[in-house]
């Protein structure tokens, strides 16, 4: 069957010998075949991507320009697979040649350089990339992506692992400079504008859910992408909002001008799991779940049992 790409491993090899040789009889006996395989596998190759690959006066056989591009692009996809078949044939998988990791935004801003360097040591080439949590759940189960760490535990597919990294309750926040109670929401709604995350992302969904099981209408003045835009604002005197420890670590938990307080409902918590296909990485995600844990409680509680010592006993990081 003919390639979809208009040739093939076997179709480069030829083309590769045959210039490297410098005519079809040598590369017909360097490869073992018959010459009038090595013409027919070239003029086949010719003419399923429509562009002429040799000076066919020339002696020896000299490439055009398009047979110049051909034959660079084709020595690397040969050198690599022929490195790929001998690490198969070794069984050496232990260091991989490309991870894929989509991060939330607060866990990258809490541990994303130190878990950059462990990456580093167990893989060749790496992406690491932030964003909306729900965004990631369909780029792993889609195979963009090979690792998540999101609120979302993705339970209803098989075929994954899970490793559990972070639990914290939500909190209250507002401004510093309130007075006001805060144990009673609707009274803090009549005097300040409630600060959103917006609908798409999944700590948003939470929120909101969690409120309307509360019985709890607020006005829809505010929403706002991003944790630092929310607590910058809340900071700057705007409104309140709900939220999590690492989202204030991640904006500068020492330096917002902000109060935090109990969440005066019912409690309401998320857990960062790492999720990843079963089986396809090795110990890589055992091991990052390890280090992320360790690099929380260094970083992370450290800070919180330093400003926020009520705060840091609600926060758990053991799997």
């Amino acid at each position: 069957m003919r390639s979809g790409f208009g040739f093939d491993l076997r179709s480069m090899e030829i083309f590769v010998e045959t210039l490297e040789q410098g005519s079809q009889s040598a590369a017909a006996r360097r490869l073992g075949l018959k010459q009038s395989s090595v013409s027919q596998s070239l003029a086949n190759l010719e003419e399923s991507m429509g562009v002429t690959l040799f000076k066919r006066h020339s002696r020896p056989l000299e490439p055009t320009s398009a047979g110049r591009f051909f034959y660079d692009r084709a020595r690397r996809l040969l050198e690599d697979a022929r490195s790929t078949r001998r690490e198969l044939v070794s069984g050496d998988f232990g260091h991989l040649h490309q991870v894929r990791l989509a991060l939330v935004d607060s866990l990258a801003t809490a541990v994303g350089q130190p878990l950059i360097e462990l990456i580093r040591r167990y893989t060749r080439d790496y992406t690491l990339t932030t964003g909306l949590s729900h965004m990631h759940a369909h780029s792993l189960l889609t195979r963009h992506v090979d690792i998540i760490v999101s609120d979302d535990r993705l339970e209803n597919y098989d075929g994954l692992e899970r490793h559990a990294l972070l639990r914290e309750p939500f909190v209250l926040v507002v401004p510093r400079h309130w007075n006001g109670p805060l144990d009673n929401l609707r009274w803090l709604a009549r005097h300040l504008d409630f600060v959103r995350y917006t609908p798409q992302s999944l700590i948003g969904q939470a929120i909101e859910r969690h409120l309307r099981l509360n019985q709890l209408e607020l006005p829809a003045r505010l929403h706002l992408d991003n944790t630092f835009a929310v607590l910058r604002l809340v900071g700057a005197g705007a409104g309140w909002t709900i939220t999590t420890p690492l989202c204030l670590y991640q904006a500068g938990l020492e330096e917002l001008n902000v109060t935090v307080a109990p969440l005066p409902l019912a409690p309401l918590s998320r857990e960062l799991t790492l999720v990843a296909r079963r089986d396809e990485l090795g110990e890589l995600p055992a091991l990052l779940a390890r280090d992320s844990r360790r690099l929380l409680e260094k970083h992370f509680r450290a800070q919180l049992e330093r400003v926020l010592p009520w705060l840091s006993a609600e926060v758990t990081t053991q799997p």
